[in-house]
């Protein structure tokens, strides 16, 4: 099945289930234009054309892409590409975007590569997911084993620049996608807090009360250490992800990706939470969490990585510390760390914040020497299915709209090179010696 993973030493026998619902369904999967364009005979605006698609008419999906660019097959049976921004649900606010998609072919004659059609989670934890303390399949672990083996899973510099050596990932240059006055400040202020001195250790007190003052009088040491005990609250009771190899991969490429971040500093530890569900979600500091449901679904690391980068994001601009500061500020939670931990992963980041996470994660992947599209086609995806989690749905704004606001950024190739590869699976980097 496309973009599915065999995990043999897990047995959730509701989940499988729902993976092979899901397997049948990835070959190919129904999807709505969204505006007039044309069906290509490949990849590229400059490509022959072979019909033409008015706003609205149905195209099945097959398991093709390459860089922005998806195969479809269209009504009358015409087998052609199109470019993933014309996917979607028509809409009468998006004139604007469509005298905008210019991103052209960067691609030229590049192999297509399997992408999984099942829908992709990248939000927050409800209520009952802070609160609880046994995981779903009932193999809770306690709050020190599941932060200690959290931490064990952390990889240096070093080692995420060899697995980039060793995986032929070229870090590139890219200039940052234009930004709104909200995004500029959250960097503005990213920076200077990476680069001003930190004391060397913090509790957890001391910077709850600063972040109850402003979230710019955080320093880096206290951001740390609420993230961290976030983190606790977060995992509290989730069993990780048994296979060891999977969780070195996921550290390998975050740490990557982090690495052509504004603060690569910070301790990242990325871990796989194992649950059948499609969700994403970090906490100040370093700490960004994937269910294994959603690693199952990227079929192939573009799309992984563009994820990883999208809560790279979140964190580097401190968007977490604001959206906690604002609600206690508003009076209505609970200035603890426990409430506003609940409120901020169950409402949300803000709509701003969420444009802004985009906005820089497809920068970021850029630079990671990966393809930009790979959050795109996550986030398209979704919008195909109508964005039908409600969980996802009340913690981020619609994909339709992250999508409208992505292409009106990305009006302009990021670079030459973005895209210009064939993503390689997760299966084949799990086999290769880059993950040794």
């Amino acid at each position: 099945m496309v973009g599915l993973r065999s995990s043999s030493s897990r047995a959730f026998t509701g989940s499988l289930v729902l993976l092979g619902f899901l397997g049948m369904a990835q070959a190919q999967e129904e999807a709505m234009i969204k505006r007039a364009t044309q069906l290509r005979a490949a990849p590229g605006d400059t490509s022959s054309a072979l019909a033409d698609l008015a706003a609205s008419a149905k195209v099945t999906r097959t398991a093709q892409r390459q860089g922005a660019w998806v195969q479809v097959r269209a009504e009358s049976g015409a087998t052609g590409w199109i470019h993933m921004f014309d996917i979607g649900t028509p809409a009468r606010d998006n004139a604007a975007a469509s005298a905008l998609r210019a991103v052209g072919n960067p691609l030229g004659g590049v192999g297509s590569t399997a992408v999984s059609t099942s829908t992709v989670g990248i939000r927050g934890l409800g209520e009952g997911n802070v609160s609880q303390s046994v995981g779903a399949s009932g193999r809770g672990v306690t709050q020190s084993q599941g932060m200690g083996q959290a931490d064990r899973l952390r990889v240096t510099a070093n080692e995420a620049r060899a697995f980039a050596a060793a995986a032929a990932l070229q870090p590139r240059r890219v200039d940052a996608l234009p930004v709104t006055h909200f995004a500029a400040a959250a960097a503005a202020e990213a920076s200077s807090v990476a680069s001003a001195a930190a004391p060397a250790a913090s509790d957890a007190h001391s910077a709850m009360n600063a972040l109850l003052q402003a979230a710019d009088s955080v320093t880096e040491a206290q951001e740390i250490e609420l993230g961290r005990q976030m983190a606790v609250l977060l995992l509290q009771g989730k069993p990780l992800d048994p296979a060891p190899e999977m969780q070195r991969y996921v550290n390998l490429l975050g740490r990557w990706v982090s690495l052509q971040s504004s603060r690569p500093q910070l301790p990242w530890t990325f871990v796989v939470v194992d649950e059948s569900d499609f969700n994403a979600y970090s906490t100040p500091g370093g700490y960004v969490f994937l269910t294994r449901g959603l690693v199952d679904r990227c079929a192939d690391e573009a799309e992984l990585a563009g994820v990883l980068a999208h809560e790279i994001a979140h964190v580097t601009s401190r968007h977490h510390l604001r959206a906690m500061h604002s609600a206690a500020r508003s009076g209505k939670v609970s200035p603890s760390l426990t409430a506003l931990a609940r409120h901020t992963h169950t409402l949300g980041l803000g709509a701003e914040a969420e444009h802004a996470a985009d906005r820089e994660a497809v920068v970021l992947a850029a630079r990671a020497g990966l393809d930009s599209f790979g959050l795109v086609s996550a986030l398209v995806q979704l919008n195909a299915l109508g964005d039908s989690d409600l969980q996802f749905a009340d913690a981020h704004p619609q994909s339709r709209l992250r999508l409208d606001h992505l292409e009106r950024a990305m009006a302009q190739p990021i670079h030459p090179a973005a895209g210009a590869a064939a993503p390689v699976t997760i299966d084949e980097r799990l086999a290769s010696h880059a993950v040794k």
